[in-house]
C-alpha cells in the first residue's frame, strides 16, 4: 500500500476586471500557513462539490460576494512541505455584493507586475499565465520588498543585531526550541513561510531543515510586550525539531538529583545528518 497522500482539491478564483487587466489578490490570515502571503482567493472542496460550487461557497464565506458564472481555466498540482494541493483555477468576471474581508485578510487589485509582497508560491504560475495572455514581458512579481518593511524596526534588536526566537508547535503548543534571528532571518522567515534563523556558531543564516528536511512551516509570528522576543507558531515537519532526533530540544527534566532525558529519540541523528 502506498503512503503517498492524495492531493487536496482547492477551488481558486481569478477575479478579473478592467478588460481582464486587473485581478484580485488577498492575503492569507494569521493562523494559517504562510500568513500574510498574497494569493488568489478560494478554498477546499467539500464532499459532493464541483470546482464552481466550491468556489462560489468559499468566496461568499470569505469575501461576502455571490459569483455568477465561472470559466474553468487551469489545474495545477503544487507540493508544499505541509501539504500537496490540486488547484482548480476558475476565471470570474461577474459577482454581486461588496467585497468584505471576513477572515481578517487584506485585498488588493493588481496589475502585472504585482506590487504586493510576499507572493505565495502557488500564485506565481498564475501570474505567468496571465502574463502570457496579456503579452506582458518581464518580471510578474517582486521577490523582495522594494523597501525594508517598517515592522522590522519595531523589533528591539540587541547590540549584535539579534533577537531570541521561541518556536512553539501549532496545536499542541509544545515549546520546540529557542534560536536567534537577525533582520534578514526574520525577513526571509516571512517571505518563505518557513523558519530561517541566524546561527551564532556558524555566523550565517540557517534555514531550519536545510540538511535534515525537518523544516518548520510558519503559521503565526508574534512579538512580546517588550518587543525583544519573537514567538513562532510552527508546524514541525516530521515531528523532529532537535538535532538529537527528538521532538523538542527541551527533553531534559530535573528530578532533584540531575537532568534526565524524558523524551525518546525518534530518529538516529546519524541518519538525519549524513
Amino acid at each position: 500500500m502506498s503512503d503517498v497522500k492524495q492531493p487536496t482539491d482547492v477551488a481558486v478564483g481569478v477575479l478579473l476586471r478592467a478588460a481582464d487587466q486587473e485581478f484580485l489578490l488577498t492575503s492569507r490570515p494569521p493562523g494559517k500557513v504562510y500568513p500574510g502571503h498574497w494569493e488568489f482567493p478560494g478554498g477546499k472542496f467539500e464532499p459532493g462539490e464541483d470546482a464552481h460550487q466550491a468556489l462560489a461557497r468559499e468566496l461568499h464565506e470569505e469575501l461576502g460576494i455571490t459569483i455568477g458564472t465561472s470559466e474553468p481555466w487551469r489545474i495545477e498540482t503544487i507540493s508544499y512541505p505541509h501539504a500537496t494541493v490540486r488547484l482548480h483555477f476558475l476565471k470570474v468576471r461577474e459577482w454581486r455584493g461588496e467585497l468584505h474581508m471576513r477572515e481578517g485578510q487584506r485585498m488588493a487589485w493588481q496589475r502585472l507586475p504585482t506590487s504586493v509582497w510576499p507572493v505565495l508560491p502557488g500564485t506565481v504560475p498564475v501570474l505567468d499565465w496571465l502574463a502570457a495572455e496579456q503579452g506582458h514581458v518581464g518580471a510578474t512579481y517582486s521577490k523582495e520588498p522594494s523597501t525594508a518593511p517598517a515592522w522590522l524596526d519595531q523589533v528591539r534588536w540587541d547590540e549584535r543585531g539579534l533577537v531570541p526566537v521561541i518556536a512553539q508547535e501549532q496545536g499542541s503548543n509544545d515549546v520546540l526550541m529557542v534560536a536567534w534571528m537577525n533582520r534578514e532571518a526574520l525577513l526571509q522567515t516571512w517571505a518563505r513561510g518557513q523558519a530561517v534563523y541566524w546561527s551564532r556558531s556558524r555566523n550565517k543564516l540557517w534555514h531550519k531543515g536545510e540538511e535534515s528536511g525537518h523544516v518548520q512551516t510558519v503559521h503565526d509570528i508574534r512579538l512580546d510586550c517588550d518587543q525583544d522576543v519573537i514567538l513562532l507558531k510552527v508546524k514541525q515537519e516530521h515531528g523532529i525539531a532537535c538535532h538529537t532526533g527528538r521532538h523538542s530540544c527541551f527533553y531534559l527534566q530535573l528530578d532533584g538529583e540531575g537532568w534526565q532525558a524524558v523524551e525518546p529519540v525518534l530518529c538516529d541523528p546519524e541518519r538525519i545528518y549524513r
